[in-house]
């Protein structure tokens, strides 16, 4: 592996909205920052996410999106096994996966789809499957990259899952009363069971119509407790990790010029419609690193930004415009104790990407790939809190 020293980067969505009465305008508590520390480059032609780091194994799990194959490797970049599964294969774990796949404790990998669980060796083959039966499979969204991953808690496996349309639509309050935002994938008893409810103090409880993708959860599970941040709502919310999953504390997030997506009219509002307004903040994810959490988001834009966006553009003019946006506002990361308390908030600077893991008290992430030049390789690098 080869030694580095830098940062990180990305860009950041956002429209404008009312401000998030958590936001400030510039938070500089200590001297915490994010190290490169080390990197591992994978000499690939075609796209790659990252899903899995584990440095116990020495092995990354990466997946090609436009293949839809998984990629695994050694720390020294060198492709262990790769293979794909179409979704007619009868070892097959359907269309997409509801979160990125795993290295288990048999250094298999792991994949939870709306189908059921899936465990695959390093070339594909299919080693235990625990199928839903066809009645019981929900319509669960899903991601194929790191922003969602999956937890193994005792036997079970823990994951966030969205189902967009069910008996209720976005625009009626039942929506957002009857919304459960975890789930347990039990192996054993071939079940998924939905959990955890929004609070009753979130964004998401304001009679408005909000999009299915603004409540997309990000969680991690931290000394036996649940740490969660329900989609855009700027607060930390941690609750116990056992029925009835009682909250022990709400804690607001002081996200540094984060403009909130206050919802649209019900009456206004398309109920089929799913749609993402990249001119609003959004939380990307949370995750815990030894005695620390990070929580990275994009803060959105100026109001004066914002209007411009919606103007009709040529296409010379549009790749000019969100260029400088991509400048402009650059992907934020927070440091925070375990009890919320606010440690860092600064910019990710150039380097990395959005996708990353905390695994045995540090971070890996992908790096952030050249929008301008087609590369054959990637980088994934080892950060540390310092």
């Amino acid at each position: 592996m080869k030694l580095i020293s830098a940062l990180i980067i990305l860009l950041a969505f956002s429209f404008f909205a009312c401000e998030s009465p958590s936001s400030s305008s510039e938070t500089e508590v200590s001297n915490l920052n994010l190290e490169i520390t080390d990197s591992i480059r994978i000499d690939y032609i075609g796209k790659l996410n990252l899903m899995d780091v584990n440095p116990d194994f020495k092995m990354i799990l990466l997946f090609d999106p436009q293949k839809m194959k998984f990629v695994s490797t050694d720390f020294e970049g060198k492709i262990l096994g790769e293979f794909s599964k179409n979704r007619d294969a009868p070892d097959g774990f359907g269309s997409y996966p509801m979160a990125a796949g795993r290295f288990n404790e048999n250094k298999n990998i792991q994949v939870v789809s709306m189908f059921g669980i899936f465990e695959y060796d390093l070339e594909g083959n299919l080693l235990n499957s625990a199928k839903i039966p066809r009645d019981e499979i929900l319509p669960f969204s899903g991601r194929a990259d790191a922003k969602r991953e999956i937890k193994f808690v005792n036997d079970k496996i823990l994951l966030a899952g969205s189902i967009a349309r069910g008996e209720y639509n976005k625009t009626q309050p039942e929506f957002y009363d009857t919304y459960l935002q975890l789930v347990w994938a039990d192996p054993k008893t071939t079940t998924f069971e939905q959990f955890l409810s929004l609070d009753s103090a979130s964004i998401f409880q304001n009679n408005m119509s909000h999009e299915p993708s603004t409540l997309s959860t990000s969680f991690d599970v931290v000394n036996d407790q649940l740490y969660v941040i329900s989609g855009i709502d700027p607060f930390l919310n941690i609750y116990e990790i056992e029925p009835p999953y009682s909250k022990l504390k709400r804690i607001p997030l002081e996200l540094t010029d984060y403009k909130l997506n206050m919802g649209e009219d019900p009456k206004k509002a398309d109920p089929r419609a799913i749609s993402y307004d990249p001119s609003y903040g959004i939380i990307q994810k949370l995750v815990q690193v030894g005695d620390k959490l990070l929580i990275t988001y994009e803060t959105g834009y100026s109001e004066e930004d914002a209007l411009r966006s919606r103007e009709k553009m040529s296409q010379t003019e549009w790749e000019d415009f969100y260029s400088r946006l991509k400048e402009k506002y650059k992907l934020r990361y927070q440091i925070l104790d375990l009890d919320g308390k606010l440690l860092t908030d600064a910019e990710i600077t150039n380097g990395l990407s959005d996708m990353y893991v905390g695994r045995n008290g540090a971070l890996w992430f992908l790096g952030k790939a050249e929008t301008d030049v087609e590369e054959d390789f990637y980088t994934v690098y080892e950060v540390n809190i310092k």
